[in-house]
């Protein structure tokens, strides 16, 4: 037992550091070997659980996608053709889609496997939402501060950014769920993690932290008493009134700020139409019957245009063809049936609820089975903790024997 609890230990320190480290010493000897341990550590849960439990169907489909999608990745190790990243200028090694790809979708299993076995509970995910807190926070300014040093090496002028990292809180949002017995807590959360998305002039995570804020907000008032429910419903508007008034502040006192909301009440997506314009009508019409149903390959995205296409959807439809979304569709579909199922537990219900709708969110404007940066894949292991946990209090397996023997 005490192995495992060190191996556990040093599993979630691993994610910590992975969150902290590009901000103090940013470089590929670095991230490339934890994305070995993550990728070999999710294959080595995955078949521990394979082979002892009877798992629910979420982890099915995540299986059969990332299977599929993996032998793709080995296609394009083997025989694919060297990847250009023409908004980067440099050459993506081919490798890295699969190190991408397992840890973003597959690191529920060792969390998931943890939790049953009791290495894990409640205080210690308390614990480790609030050093999550910490480094999303941290990795806020950090990103903020890389942004300010290439706008100076760049001489560029600007003054003002969008900050991708603040995906580590939004991760980690539905974790506040954790803090039901003091909801004074819960809206100090929710509160500060608002701010940063506001500040990080990020759309996406905005609109779903706003979303998930909401939605989290009301399941407070679910077998409340008439007294509680006015106290909680008294602290939303009070935590709306301030949003409101910090929201109107940045509107006047930041114009790129003021520009990002006007641009998205326009339908401006930042590119992103543009992005899967190009790629449908490759894929529509510039591809064989062979391509239309399997797709061109892995990374096929950046042969056809100048970045990856921040839309899952269309990024598998082309790479992968219509076989590929049609399993990323029942992914999905999986992960629809345990949240319905997982009813029974509302405290799970909520949260899986709520990483149903980020994820979904994220596969349509940004990157959720293939987190490219050291920022999304910390994004993506944060995810995949809260995940695994709460699916292992909805769905437990009977320990038979020691992982360690």
């Amino acid at each position: 037992m005490l192995l495992g609890h060190l191996s556990t230990y040093v599993y979630f320190f691993a994610w910590i550091f992975l969150a902290i480290f590009s901000y103090i010493y940013n470089s590929n000897f670095i991230f490339e070997p934890l994305l070995i341990y993550f990728t070999g550590t999710a294959l080595y849960y995955t078949y521990y659980a394979v082979m002892n439990y009877k798992l629910p169907i979420y982890f099915k489909g995540a299986f059969l996608f990332v299977f599929i999608l993996t032998l793709y990745g080995i296609f394009l190790i083997f025989l694919g053709d060297d990847i250009y990243w023409q908004t980067t200028g440099r050459v993506v090694r081919k490798y890295l889609y699969i190190l991408w790809l397992i840890p973003s979708l597959l690191s529920v299993i060792p969390v998931y496997v943890f939790t049953n076995r009791g290495l894990i509970g409640e205080r210690e995910m308390k614990i480790l939402f609030l050093i999550f807190f910490a480094c999303g926070i941290y990795a806020y300014y950090g990103g903020l501060e890389q942004q300010i040093a290439y706008a100076t090496l760049m001489k560029t002028g600007q003054d003002e950014y969008t900050v991708t990292s603040v995906y580590l809180l939004l991760s980690i949002l539905p974790l506040v769920s954790l803090f039901k017995k003091n909801r004074i807590l819960q809206f100090f959360f929710l509160g500060v993690m608002f701010i940063y998305f506001i500040l990080s002039a990020k759309r996406g995570v905005i609109l779903l932290g706003g979303a998930s804020a909401l939605m989290l907000v009301l399941s407070m008032f679910k077998n409340q008493t008439i007294g509680k429910k006015f106290l909680i419903l008294l602290i939303s508007l009070g935590l709306l009134i301030g949003l409101y008034f910090f929201v109107n502040h940045q509107m006047m006192s930041s114009p790129y700020f003021a520009l990002r909301i006007e641009k998205t009440l326009e339908g401006d997506a930042s590119g992103r139409d543009v992005y899967a314009q190009l790629i449908l009508d490759y894929y529509l019409h510039s591809t064989s019957s062979i391509q239309f149903l399997f797709g061109i390959g892995a990374q096929g995205s950046l042969s056809v245009n100048e970045s990856f296409a921040h839309n899952d959807w269309i990024a598998i439809l082309l790479e992968q063809g219509l076989l590929g979304a049609c399993i990323y569709f029942f992914y999905w579909i999986g992960f629809v049936i345990i949240w319905i199922k997982s009813r029974l537990n509302y405290d799970a219900f909520v949260v899986i609820g709520l990483l149903l709708m980020i994820g979904l969110g994220k596969s349509v404007f940004s990157m959720y089975y293939l987190p490219i940066s050291p920022e999304m894949m910390a994004s993506s292991g944060f995810y995949a903790i809260a995940l695994g946990y709460y699916l292992a209090k909805v769905f437990p397996q009977e320990e038979v024997k020691d992982l360690n023997e």
